[in-house]
């Protein structure tokens, strides 16, 4: 269902979708007007459009400052997505987000080595563990195995939060890792549980300013529906969990 609900929330799904429901319609009524040869081609231009993605995304990815040094001694990094080709080299394996994670962690803990790094997370039918090939990710950065914790049962945020919460002391700051656009519900689920770790967003889709930018922003450009896609996402995200907190009894 979560793998549905992926699929429905990204832009090229949906133009796809959009384009076969115009095409059923011409086909029923065996005529085509300009309005409805219009809707998917209006629909593509406001997907590729780097801007309005970039506007979507910013009360996401700015919700939280970038991580600013502050002493810690845990590190805990949320799981993501990689790929098991065997043939592909350890660089190549963690999919983007998590190779932003791995390394925003291993930088914090160069800076600062007496920490803990926890990792989080499961892929379902994965041929390698994702918390163990992130180990061996940041075993190759020059993090010993001893500074690595794995927490692999748990498949989603909330579920990797829990474990995170049970496996380190309250007492003891922790930096949380994640993608800037998913920085706001995993601190609410923190924040659920009456932790409060301090936010080290990566990954960040919006790396520029429009205040005076030229009208080349404006071209389309199908990285923007990346960009759209992983807001949309975490905007359903964040509504289906604040829709799951308010029905809990100590709400």
């Amino acid at each position: 269902m979560d793998l549905l609900i992926k699929l429905l929330l990204t832009p090229m799904v949906q133009l796809m979708l959009i384009g076969l429901f115009c095409a059923l319609l011409t086909w029923r009524r065996r005529q085509v007007s300009v309005r409805l040869l219009a809707t998917p081609l209006l629909f593509l231009a406001l997907i590729t459009c780097r801007p309005l993605a970039d506007w979507l995304a910013t009360p996401l990815e700015f919700a939280y400052p970038a991580f600013a040094g502050q002493q810690v001694q845990h590190i805990a990094v949320l799981g993501c997505r990689h790929s098991d080709a065997a043939f592909l080299p350890l660089s190549s394996q963690p999919e983007p987000c998590s190779l932003a994670r791995l390394v925003e962690a291993a930088q914090i803990w160069h800076a600062q080595p007496a920490a803990i790094i926890h990792l989080s997370g499961s892929i379902a039918d994965s041929q390698v563990a994702h918390t163990e090939l992130e180990q061996q990710f940041l075993q190759a950065l020059g993090v010993p195995a001893q500074a690595i914790r794995q927490h692999p049962a748990a498949t989603d945020t909330e579920g990797e939060v829990a474990l995170l919460v049970r496996a380190i002391d309250a007492r003891e700051p922790m930096a949380l890792v994640t993608n800037a656009t998913h920085m706001p519900r995993a601190m609410r689920w923190f924040g659920a549980q009456q932790r409060f770790p301090l936010p080290a967003p990566t990954d960040f889709r919006i790396r520029r300013s429009y205040a005076d930018s030229q009208w080349p922003v404006w071209v389309p450009q199908l990285r923007a529906t990346d960009t759209l896609g992983d807001a949309w996402y975490e905007y359903a995200g964040l509504l289906e969990q604040w829709f799951r907190l308010s029905r809990r009894p100590d709400s």
